[in-house]
């Protein structure tokens, strides 16, 4: 009986120890792989939705005209250039949606201020809607 029930209590040893092992070097792996993964899967989809994003055709607000009645691009279409933002870009000599489609983003931070790079935080889109809307205003012609 003795023999039996050290036999039994050596399975029982033995079987938890390979348990914590496995858990230990294996499964922890795992799950920290598996979080590793569910993670990268949500950058790529957030970096789909901002290519699809990119790839769409801009449209300017409702009651918002590409140009206005001297026929000069309208920045103020573009979304999230309000009066004040197109002012002080018009005072920086851009007057275009062309020309503000080139800058470099940096320079675009620069003209526009701090409140600008508080407020967007992806200013890509501000330079996407700008070479869109330059290439709509080119077809039309």
């Amino acid at each position: 009986m003795n023999v039996i029930a050290m036999f039994v209590l050596g399975l029982l040893v033995g079987w938890l120890a390979e348990w914590v092992i496995d858990w230990y070097y294996w499964r922890r792996r795992t799950y920290r792989l598996a979080s590793e993964n569910t993670n990268l899967k949500e950058r790529i989809s957030s970096l789909e939705s901002l290519e699809t994003e990119r790839e769409q055709s801009f449209q300017p607000d409702k009651g918002v005209a590409l140009t206005d009645k001297a026929g000069r691009d309208n920045l103020e279409a573009i979304k999230g250039i309000g009066p004040v933002f197109a002012k002080r870009l018009h005072q920086a000599g851009i007057h275009s949606f062309e020309h503000l489609s080139h800058l470099p983003r940096e320079q675009l931070g620069d003209i526009l201020g701090n409140r600008f790079k508080r407020l967007f935080s992806n200013q890509e889109i501000i330079l996407a809607q700008a070479k869109d809307f330059a290439q709509q205003k080119a077809q039309k012609r």
